[in-house]
């Protein structure tokens, strides 16, 4: 559990690269002022879609970071912005993902038992894949499709069985893009005892006016489960 910070906390960003497999992943690394505290990788969403890790979420959940006290790894999938590769059907953004945890662990600055991923829309999928080979302290999607891909519909499926974490499932009522059916799926089949669904009302697939909300809820899960 980590004790609520003032506002004016600072926070070093460091531009940085770290390798998946053969390629080189760009990010961006949010340190905050104290050492030895919990660090966030940050999903992006759909890389062919404008996805990237300047995603709004990404940044809202950052500066909600900041004010807990909260280190933040965001990081463009392979394929996005100066990160090598191609786009890979979730199947190589789920090893950008799992590259990027073992990076944040192996941070002098990072609790490395207290790594949590945090994934929004394609990003959730991925994450909850990632959760499975990496063993977080805790997993929070927005927004996540149970299929990350139509070329690979089992990679989140067979995964959820695997996960053993604190997990914490967000979505909008008013989602168009990701229906409520299929958060309610990824909770049923989720088999850790610590599941949470929260179901934000009037929120559509973007938060729009509801981000606010989403942060809070995040780091006060958070802050009850790590």
């Amino acid at each position: 559990m980590t004790d609520n910070l003032e506002s004016h906390t600072k926070v070093e960003e460091q531009s940085i690269r770290f390798t998946s497999g053969s390629l080189q992943i760009e990010g961006a690394l949010h340190l905050v002022d104290k050492a030895r505290q919990p660090g966030i990788v940050f999903c992006h969403p759909h890389p062919l879609f404008g996805g990237s890790m300047d995603d709004e979420r990404g940044r809202a959940i950052t500066e909600g970071a900041r004010l807990q006290g909260f280190n933040v790894l965001r990081f463009n999938f392979r394929g996005v912005g100066r990160s090598q590769g191609t786009y890979s059907n979730g199947v190589g953004e789920v090893q950008d993902a799992v590259a990027a945890i073992g990076f944040l662990r192996q941070h002098p600055h990072i609790d490395s038992s207290r790594v949590i991923l945090i994934g929004y829309s394609f990003g959730g999928s991925v994450a909850i894949a990632a959760a499975f080979h990496t063993s977080p302290a805790a997993l929070v999607t927005l927004s996540a499709p149970i299929r990350i891909d139509q070329a690979d519909s089992t990679l989140v499926t067979e995964a959820l069985r695997y996960v053993s974490c604190p997990t914490y499932i967000i979505h909008g009522s008013e989602d168009m893009t990701v229906s409520l059916a299929e958060a309610e799926a990824i909770h049923a089949q989720l088999q850790v005892r610590e599941k949470f669904l929260r179901i934000i009302k009037g929120a559509d697939h973007f938060y729009l006016n509801h981000l606010d909300e989403v942060v809070h809820k995040i780091f006060a899960f958070l802050t009850d489960n790590i």
